[in-house]
C-alpha cells in the first residue's frame, strides 16, 4: 500500500521555542527516523478546538481508543490555539487496565528528536519520536504528560465522552493518579501506530452527531468507534479517525473552523487517510436562525469533493438524519435537508460512494423524525443505538472488504404459509442478516456469532432469541407462495406482569416498509411462560426479505409462523353482538383496513389490545378495558349485530375528549355500509380530559336480524368506549 505522507501544517520544535519557518523551508524535524521512518496510520485522532483552560504544574493522563493495532506508535501534541509556547515534559505511554491506572510492564517514556521535553509554539505541533510500544487494536491506551510551566489557553477538544484526569506535579509515570477529572482531551490530537499490512485511514468529518454527543460516556459508542469494530471484526486494517466537532458548520465557523476552513489540517493532514466520510455539518446550517439554502450547502459540499480528489482521497457522502422536533427545526431548513439528501444519492454527486444516514435512522411512518428507538430524546442526536445503525450504514466495500452475502439459513427459503424460528435469521453476520446491540446469550451452541440465543421450554423445544433491545433487527428470507393477507402469529414471552406491555415489533419488508404496524408483547410473567400474539400483513407472490424489528425490547421470541388470513369481514370473536345490549367501540369487526374499518394510519397508536391499525389503549372510564382513540374526520369501524326487534332505540354512546366543557369536541353518527345516515350527527362534547366519559344519547331505527353498523367519524377529537342500545 502507497501512503501519501501527512502535511504538516504547524512548525516543530524541540526544547526551545523558535521562529516559524519561512514557506517552502523544511520543518526542523517530524521524527528523528527521516527517510527510515514507518509509514504511519492513524489509529486516533480528536480535531483541536480553542478553550479558556490553563494548566501549570500538573500532569493529564488521558485515555485514548484505538481502532486498529500497531507495532510502534507516536503522538501528536497541538498548540494550534494557542496564545504562547508550551512546555511538554516527561511524557509518557501505556496500556490503560481500569481508570486512571495503566499496565506499568508497558509503560514507556516517549520522547521528541531524542529529548524528554519539547516546547511548542503558539500555532505549533509536536510529533513525537517512533515509540516501541505495542498497539492492540480496540483497546485503552493512556498518553501522559507533565506541564511544568503555565500553559495559558490550552488546545482542547470539548466533546471527548470519556474521562480523563488531572493531577497536581509530576506524576506521569505513576501507575495510577489521582485528582480531578475531564471530560474533555487537551493538547494530545493524534495517535499513530505503524502497521505494514494498513490499508489507510478514514477520516469522519462532521458536528455533533459525528463527536458522539448523546452516546453514553467512557463506553467509546460514537459511530466512528462502532465503524472500526465493524472493520475489524471484516479483517480490515483501516485506521477510523474521528474529525467530529460539536456544534460546527459547513458554511460559517462554529465550534471551531468551518469544514473548509480545517479540511487541510482535519483531514489531508492525517497520517495514511484514504478517505474521508462527510457527515452532519450541514444540520447546524440548516438549524440556525437564518439557514442557508440547499444549494449553497451543495456548492460547498462540491468544493470538499474538489479538493479532496486532488490529494488522492476518496469522498464518501452522507445524507443527513431527520431532525424535525429539535428547536432549530424549520421547514426552509427541512428543505433544504431534501435537496442535500436528493443530491447525495444522485448520480452526478461526484461522491465516491453514499452512506445513507437518512434511511438508516429515519421513522418509515414519519420520514422527517427519527425511529423513536434511535432518538436521544431531543430529535436531533441519536442514542447508541441510532449511532450503531450509521455505522451498519457504512458499505465495507468501499474500503475493499468484500461484504458478507446474505443468505437464508439453511440454503433454503423459509416457506409462507408456516413457521419460521426466531433463531433461524439469514446468514451474513452483524449489520447485514441482524443488527444487535449487545452480546449477552447464553446458548452458543447453535449459532456462535454474537446473537442472543438460549434454550427455550416452549412446546416442542429448541432455541429462542432472547435479550431483545429496541433497534435490533433480524432478517428472513421468505418464499410466499400466493400473495395475499396473512396472520403473522408472534410466539412470545416476558417476565413483566401479566396485564402489562413487555414492549413492541413490528415486521417490514426489505425497502423499511411497516407491513404489520406495531404489535404489543403482552407481559406473561416468565421468560419462558409463551403466548401468541397476532397482525396482519399483506405479501406479494415470491421470495423475499422480511425483517422483525425490535422498536423495544423486554421479551424473548420463539418463532413466527404465517397462515392465510381469513377473508372478508366477520364479527368480532365470530359471534354478532347482540341487541339490545352493549358493544365495546374495541371490538370493531375483522377483517382490516377498508374491510371492518378504516384508520388513517397504519399504526395502533396506543399499543393496546389489537395489533391493527386502530388506535386503541387503556380506559380509566368505570368498568376499565380499553377505548378507542386518536379519532379522526373520516374513520370508520364497522360492527356486525343481531338485532332480536324491529323498532327505534335509544342508543348512547360513551365518549371523552380533552375540549373544554360546554365546548363541541366533534361528531359522529351511525350508518349503513351502503352510507345511510341512521342517527343523525351526534355532537361529541368537550369533557375536559381524554378519560373524563361522559353519555351522549341518539335515535336509531333498525330492522331485526343480523346486520352491520358503521360508526363514521364526521370529525375527530374525542375518544370512544362503547355504545348501548
Amino acid at each position: 500500500m502507497t501512503f501519501r505522507p501527512a502535511l504538516l501544517m504547524a512548525f516543530v520544535c524541540v526544547g526551545c521555542a523558535a521562529e516559524p519557518e519561512l514557506p517552502g523551508e523544511p520543518s526542523p524535524f517530524t521524527t528523528v527516523e527521516g527517510a527510515l521512518a514507518p509509514a504511519w496510520t492513524g489509529t486516533w485522532s480528536v480535531s483541536p478546538q480553542s478553550s479558556g483552560t490553563t494548566f501549570s504544574g500538573q500532569t493529564l493522563r488521558q485515555i485514548v481508543h484505538t481502532s486498529i493495532a500497531g507495532t510502534a506508535a507516536r503522538i501528536q501534541l497541538s498548540n494550534v490555539f494557542g496564545s504562547q509556547s508550551v512546555q511538554f515534559s516527561d511524557v509518557h505511554i501505556a496500556q490503560r487496565t481500569s481508570g486512571s491506572s495503566i499496565s506499568t510492564s508497558s509503560d514507556r517514556v516517549v520522547t521528541f528528536g531524542g529529548q524528554s521535553s519539547v516546547t511548542v509554539p503558539a500555532g505549533g505541533l509536536a510529533v513525537s519520536d517512533s515509540i516501541a510500544f505495542v498497539v492492540t487494536a480496540l483497546s485503552d491506551v493512556a498518553v501522559s504528560f507533565y506541564l511544568p510551566t503555565g500553559t495559558g489557553p490550552a488546545t482542547s477538544h470539548g466533546q471527548g465522552s470519556q474521562t480523563n484526569y488531572i493531577a497536581s506535579g509530576d506524576v506521569s509515570g505513576s501507575a495510577t493518579v489521582s485528582g480531578s477529572t475531564t471530560g474533555s482531551y487537551y493538547f494530545l490530537v493524534n495517535l499513530d501506530v505503524a502497521n505494514t499490512s494498513s490499508n489507510g485511514a478514514v477520516v469522519a468529518l462532521g458536528a455533533s452527531i459525528t463527536d458522539g454527543f448523546a452516546s453514553s460516556g467512557n463506553a467509546n459508542k460514537r459511530w466512528p468507534n462502532d465503524l472500526a469494530v465493524r472493520l475489524v471484526n471484516a479483517g480490515a486494517v483501516v485506521g477510523v479517525l474521528n474529525q467530529g466537532i460539536n456544534g460546527n458548520r459547513l458554511l460559517a465557523d462554529s465550534g471551531g473552523p468551518s469544514a473548509p476552513n480545517r479540511f487541510d489540517r482535519d483531514v489531508l493532514a492525517q497520517p495514511g487517510v484514504n478517505w474521508v466520510i462527510f457527515s452532519d455539518d450541514p444540520i447546524n446550517d440548516l438549524g440556525s436562525s437564518n439557514p442557508p439554502t440547499g444549494s449553497q450547502l451543495i456548492t460547498a459540499i462540491q468544493g470538499l469533493i474538489s479538493r479532496a480528489h486532488t490529494a488522492g482521497i476518496k469522498f464518501l457522502c452522507s445524507t443527513l438524519t431527520p431532525f424535525q422536533g429539535s428547536g432549530g427545526w424549520t421547514t426552509t431548513g427541512e428543505t433544504g435537508r431534501g435537496q442535500i439528501n436528493a443530491f447525495v444519492r444522485s448520480a452526478n454527486s461526484g461522491c465516491d460512494g453514499v452512506v445513507d444516514q437518512d434511511l438508516a435512522t429515519h421513522d418509515p411512518a414519519r420520514p422527517t423524525w427519527f425511529l423513536s428507538t434511535y432518538d436521544s430524546g431531543d430529535h436531533l442526536h441519536p442514542n447508541d443505538a441510532g449511532l450503531q445503525a450509521i455505522a451498519n450504514a457504512v458499505n465495507l466495500s468501499f474500503f475493499g472488504v468484500a461484504p458478507p452475502a446474505e443468505g437464508p439459513f439453511g440454503g433454503t427459503p423459509a416457506a409462507v404459509p408456516g413457521t419460521v424460528q426466531a433463531e433461524n435469521y439469514d446468514t451474513g453476520g452483524q449489520g447485514v442478516a441482524y443488527n444487535v446491540t449487545s452480546i449477552n446469550g447464553t446458548d452458543n451452541g447453535y449459532r456462535s456469532d454474537g446473537v442472543d440465543l438460549e434454550t427455550t421450554t416452549d412446546t416442542g423445544g429448541g432455541v429462542d432469541l432472547g435479550w431483545t433491545s429496541g433497534g435490533q433487527w433480524f432478517r428472513y428470507t421468505v418464499n410466499v407462495a400466493t400473495a395475499g393477507a396473512y396472520t403473522v402469529s408472534f410466539r412470545a414471552a416476558s417476565a413483566t406482569a401479566v396485564g402489562t406491555n413487555a414492549g413492541t415489533l413490528h415486521l417490514q419488508n426489505a425497502s423499511g416498509a411497516n407491513l404489520t404496524g406495531t404489535v404489543t408483547v403482552p407481559g406473561t410473567g416468565g421468560w419462558q411462560t409463551w403466548t401468541t400474539v397476532n397482525a396482519t400483513a399483506t405479501l406479494p407472490a415470491g421470495q423475499q426479505v422480511l425483517t422483525v424489528f425490535q422498536d423495544s425490547g423486554g421479551y424473548n421470541l420463539n418463532f413466527l409462523s404465517f397462515a392465510a388470513a381469513p377473508t372478508g369481514e366477520a364479527p368480532f370473536g365470530g359471534t354478532a353482538a347482540a341487541i339490545p345490549g352493549t358493544i365495546q367501540f374495541e371490538n370493531y369487526d375483522v377483517g382490516g383496513e377498508g374491510v371492518a374499518y378504516h384508520d388513517s394510519d397504519v399504526v395502533n397508536s396506543g399499543g393496546k389490545y389489537r395489533t391493527d391499525g386502530v388506535d386503541i389503549e387503556t380506559c380509566s372510564d368505570t368498568g376499565g378495558g380499553f377505548d378507542v382513540g386518536w379519532t379522526n374526520a373520516g374513520e370508520w369501524l364497522k360492527y356486525t349485530v343481531n338485532v332480536a326487534t324491529a323498532g327505534t332505540r335509544t342508543v348512547s354512546f360513551r365518549v371523552a375528549a380533552a375540549a373544554a366543557v360546554g365546548t363541541t369536541a366533534g361528531r359522529i353518527h351511525l350508518q349503513t355500509p351502503s352510507g345511510t345516515n341512521l342517527t343523525g350527527t351526534i355532537n361529541i362534547p368537550g369533557t375536559g380530559g381524554w378519560q373524563t366519559y361522559t353519555t351522549v344519547t341518539a335515535s336509531i331505527t333498525l330492522p331485526a336480524g343480523q346486520q352491520i353498523l358503521e360508526l363514521f367519524e364526521e370529525t375527530g377529537g374525542f375518544n370512544l368506549n362503547w355504545m348501548a342500545f
